[in-house]
């Protein structure tokens, strides 16, 4: 068994959750600890030593006697299929997140074309139900943003996420996708058709060459409410810049605007409604004015921070 089949069955067991995933990942490269060594110690030692709820770890220890087999076999599907797991512990572990967030996903599920995270990517911040006139002045500011080489990092199953990766798709730009499900349950099970129907009219099919799908959830898990912070979070801690539409007071995306600007994130606002982040200090533009203003983020440190280790 390697640390990937581990992985999977760690996350297969009800009491996991990240915490103690990110413990037993931590602890077995410290200890040099093989994962058939780590399957082969006792329920104390998972307690005591890891962290493991006592009920979870009775679990893991009495686990079905052939979770190994199925973890074995999802493991060789995923790689099959081009997706690799990225852990904390790894080098090509995003270094925006370890910079921006307090509890980093300790694993990551990626699909595609790595490379994107070392580059500069932006996010839009529209609440649900946000205006027409907010949505084309981000949509705008989106435009902009491409053409002085920027990309979105976006969700796939909002609509002010699809209209930004709409946007990049009709202009020839990459996307890198945070899901807030697995990355098999988003696809369906075909990883070559675009993640939302909209976008298969600009794009036939999804090209992991050029574009990148993260997920910190395992690979069929299904969509829940309490997962929607979970990838907002990951979605505005890896952008260098923010684009604040129609925000609502006291909502999400108002929270990930004001955690952006306490970490230095530039967040820009195109009317006058955003006057309580303009407090915090978001900055007012024209949508088309947004190109010209980030080339000089570049040699921000905020910015910097969003390159691979």
């Amino acid at each position: 068994m390697d640390s990937d089949e581990l992985i999977l069955m760690l996350s297969a067991t009800q009491g996991i959750g990240e915490k103690t995933l990110a413990s037993v990942l931590h602890r077995n490269a410290v200890l040099r600890r093989t994962p058939r060594e780590f399957l082969a110690l006792n329920v104390d030692a998972l307690v005591e030593e890891y962290g493991f709820r006592r009920d979870a770890a009775q679990q893991f220890v009495q686990r079905d006697s052939n979770i190994e087999d199925v973890a074995v076999s999802a493991a060789r599907e995923m790689r099959r299929a081009g997706i690799r797991i990225i852990t904390l512990q790894d080098a090509t572990y995003p270094s925006q997140l370890l910079n921006a967030m307090d509890d980093p996903p300790p694993v990551l599920y990626a699909y595609g074309r790595l490379e994107l995270l070392s580059r500069p990517l932006f996010a839009v911040a529209n609440s649900n139900n946000a205006s027409e006139e907010a949505l084309t002045a981000t949509d705008r500011a989106a435009e902009a943003a491409l053409r002085a080489g920027w990309h979105p990092v976006t969700g796939h199953n909002r609509i002010p996420y699809q209209r930004t990766a709409l946007v990049a798709r009709r202009n020839g730009g990459r996307i890198c996708y945070v899901l807030d499900r697995g990355i098999f349950e988003a696809f369906g099970g075909d990883l070559s058709k675009e993640l939302f129907p909209a976008a298969r009219i600009w794009s036939p099919a999804y090209d992991p060459d050029s574009d990148l799908t993260i997920s910190c959830f395992p690979l069929w898990a299904h969509g829940l409410a309490v997962h929607n912070q979970r990838r907002d979070s990951i979605i505005f801690a890896m952008a260098g810049a923010i684009f604040a539409g129609d925000v609502r007071t006291g909502g999400q995306m108002e929270r990930n605007c004001r955690f952006a600007l306490a970490r230095e994130v530039p967040v820009y606002t195109f009317d006058s409604a955003n006057e309580r982040l303009a407090a915090d200090g978001a900055m007012h533009s024209e949508p088309h004015d947004v190109g010209s203003l980030l080339p000089a983020l570049l040699s921000s440190p905020a910015t910097n921070s969003s390159s691979i280790q």
